[in-house]
């Protein structure tokens, strides 16, 4: 019988990790496998391969997410959502041999789960996912994360991410950074459909793109206060939307930027805009992976990044990056990347492939079951 694979998330909402899901369940297909989605809500935002089998666990309950007291009554009733969970799999799917839960919410259920094969994937670094509750009261949240992460197997989307991880708890359970899968010819056919650029007044390579929720982390304050300082030889769009898109629509016009900056709202379909951009600017104050870099390199779009933790500096090389809060530094990056296109398209690293991350966590399963048999 070919390998069984089971991926648990909260719901197939249209966001990074769900994406990651949804790539690497099509990879596994591919591959021949068994392939299992589980969700904990209804909402599907994301179309599934026709051989994907969906199935939906609901909670019954709606949980605040503030509580971090490991023995709260939250506690208890994750613990009867993991039974569930546990009852649904073996009468409806059977074992898995390797079941990818995601999402902290997931990954603290799966703390009380009796299922073998559990890993937990972790997007994002958890010193930055934390931070208010670390600083609020940081003995209880390290003992709470310490619980949900001992329980099993943690997988990172960056290495920089792995070594927070590490660093906040310590050595608690055997871990592997293994990045998002970029599925290059799902981007690529996305690129050659609609929304055309004409229709937002936009030129083939004439423009400067930024992709992000208008979000503190994404640092929008920083990039249009370093754009206006530069020659300002192509017009920046920005793509997104988010709570802080008002605020930053003020601040280019107290910049006098704003007949140059383009706000196009969120797009269902970035990635015509993306493709058809002369140069992309990431300038986050920290990422999880860094995703939007990897659609630029399989779009053959230049990019430059903040060297934020904890993902570019994995993806890119060091002249294409610049450090967090440098102002003056980002603006003459930008110039110096308008000028010099082609000096700043970094191919992208073929290991990011999906079949490849597809294997790279059969192999850290397969060694993860191995050194259980050695001890």
């Amino acid at each position: 019988m070919p390998p069984m694979i089971l991926f648990i998330l909260k719901a197939l909402e249209g966001r990074g990790a769900e994406r990651m899901v949804t790539t690497l369940a099509s990879a596994y297909v591919k591959m021949g496998h068994s392939v299992h989605i589980l969700c904990l809500e209804e909402t599907q935002d994301m179309p599934l391969d026709a051989d994907i089998h969906y199935h939906i666990v609901p909670y019954d309950e709606v949980f605040s997410e503030q509580n971090l007291e490991p023995n709260s009554k939250q506690a208890q009733a994750y613990e009867a959502v993991a039974k569930r969970i546990d009852e649904y799999v073996l009468s409806q799917i059977g074992t898995p041999d390797l079941i990818l839960a995601n999402i902290y919410k997931v990954n603290w259920i799966m703390v009380y789960s009796q299922l073998p094969n559990i890993v937990n994937v972790l997007h994002t670094a958890l010193s930055k996912q934390f931070q208010q509750q670390l600083s609020d009261t940081p003995l209880q949240t390290i003992n709470h994360l310490k619980t949900v992460y001992s329980a099993h197997p943690c997988t990172c989307v960056s290495e920089g991410a792995r070594k927070d991880l590490i660093s906040l708890l310590g050595d608690i359970t055997k871990t592997a950074t293994i990045y998002n899968p970029c599925d290059v010819a799902w981007i690529q056919s996305k690129a050659s459909q609609k929304p055309h650029i004409e229709q937002f007044g936009l030129a083939d390579k004439q423009y400067i793109i930024h992709v992000a929720s208008f979000d503190t982390m994404k640092g929008h304050r920083d990039l249009l206060q370093a754009y206006a300082k530069t020659e300002r030889k192509l017009p920046l769009v920005l793509v997104g939307k988010g709570k802080l898109e008002a605020e930053i629509e003020a601040l280019a016009f107290r910049l006098n930027i704003s007949d140059c900056v383009r706000f196009l709202g969120f797009q269902s379909n970035p990635y015509p805009i993306i493709a058809s951009a002369a140069l992309m600017v990431l300038t986050s104050k920290f990422e999880g992976f860094g995703y939007v870099i990897v659609e630029a390199q399989a779009l053959g779009v230049p990019v430059i990044s903040t060297d934020c933790p904890f993902g570019p500096r994995e993806l890119l090389p060091v002249k294409n990056l610049i450090p967090v809060g440098d102002i003056d530094g980002l603006a003459m990056l930008i110039d110096q990347a308008v000028d010099n296109l082609t000096d700043y398209i970094v191919p992208l690293n073929q290991q990011l492939l999906p079949n490849n991350i597809a294997q790279q966590y059969l192999e850290f399963s397969v060694a993860l079951n191995s050194s259980v048999k050695n001890d």
